[in-house]
Order: structure tokens, then sequence, then C-alpha cells
């Protein structure tokens, strides 16, 4: 139903779509909001996907906030990654894997780079542990698919955040920072979308693409 001069929505609505269970690897839920103009026109605030491979339904409900994205809006970027992420409470160990990056642009107006990728955890915004990929040579897709492990007690989970950047190594060693995501409960848009999809399916991997801001 449409919700008229709403600026906090409550629509409190269900839908119920019959789906056989072995389709859930195959489809995901999209979710488009609308604003309706002076014309009564449609005007796209945004739109929120999930992949239902990510979800676990069968053992339990999924429910947590999604970031909207706007379509048609230009997003100052310099590339994507993939990330998944996942937490074992029994071990109390958080995994993350940094599986590729595409359409890296390089600093400084570079023609070419060696991209590596650091993983920092945070707590309260301070660095606490560090861990880096290998270096890819020369490649705008590099693909590391390397699991970082940090062991993170169950009660201090939302305390903590992961910075993940995309570097070019140099010769010295140290390089430049190509951009960064931001992933945890205080984070924003897909980072935050992230980390609760991680929490609400505790032991099974979550995978998503990330869109790399400047630094």
């Amino acid at each position: 139903q449409i919700q008229r001069s709403a600026y906090a929505v409550a629509f409190d609505e269900h839908f119920s779509i019959p789906l056989d269970p072995a389709a859930l690897d195959e489809n995901s839920l999209r979710f488009s909001v609308f604003g309706i103009d002076e014309d009564e026109r449609s005007v796209s605030t945004g739109v929120a996907e999930l992949k239902l491979s990510d979800l676990d339904l069968a053992t339990r409900p999924f429910n947590a906030w999604l970031y909207l994205q706007d379509m048609n809006k230009a997003v100052d970027t310099v590339g994507e990654i993939l990330l998944s992420l996942s937490y074992l409470p029994t071990a109390e160990r958080l995994t993350v894997v940094v599986v590729k990056a595409k359409n890296l642009v390089w600093s400084n107006g570079k023609v070419t780079a060696d991209p590596f990728v650091k993983v920092y955890l945070l707590q309260d915004g301070r660095k606490i542990s560090k861990k880096k990929t290998a270096v890819k040579r020369g490649d705008t897709n590099p693909v590391f698919n390397e699991a970082m492990i940090f062991s993170v007690p169950a009660i201090v989970l939302q305390e903590l955040s992961l910075r993940v950047t995309v570097a070019e190594s140099g010769e010295d060693g140290r390089g430049d920072n190509t951009g960064h995501v931001l992933i945890g409960p205080t984070a924003s848009g897909m980072g935050t979308t992230h980390w609760n999809q991680m929490l609400a399916t505790l032991r099974k991997p979550v995978s998503m693409w990330h869109p790399l801001r400047r630094n």
C-alpha cells in the first residue's frame, strides 16, 4: 500500500511466494522502493537484493535491515571487491575470504600496478589485528581466494568492524592505497547489510560484492 507523506514508513505487510526448496540456490529477492511524485509517477528511491542461497531459511527466518542502492546515482568508486564472511560461535572464529576484485582504478593515474589486499579488524575504530594477501602482478581483476581467520569472542562481536583496503605494492615494499570498504554494525550501506547477513546465518559463508571507495 502507498504511504502518503511519510518519512518513516511502517508497512507490516506479508507476502507468500510458493517456491520449491531446490530453487533456493538459483533465486534472489529484489526489493524496489518507490515514491509517487505530484504527477502520480513512480520515482525509484532505491533497490536491495538478497541471494536466497546465502540464507538458511529452512532453519530460521532472516530478519535484517537492507541498504537501498540508488540505481540512478553515479557512484565514485575505484573498483569492486568480492568478500565472504562467516562466524563460527563454538570456535569464536571470524573468517574473511578475500575472493577477488575487478575494475580497479589505480591511484595517481598509473597505467598498471601490483595489487594486494589488507584486512584490518577494528574495535571501537582502533586497529587490533591486520592480515594481508599475496601480491598479484599487473592485474586489474585479481583473484586472491585467501582466507583470513580472526579470533573473536562472541561477547565483543557487535563492537567490531572490518576495514578492507586494496593497495598497490611499491618497490620499497610499501604502497599506495587504491580504495577501501568498511563492514560492520557501525558501517553504512552494503557493509551493514553484509554484516547482518553473516550474523543471521551463523556458520555459513555469505558472499557479497562491495564498491571500493577512494581513500
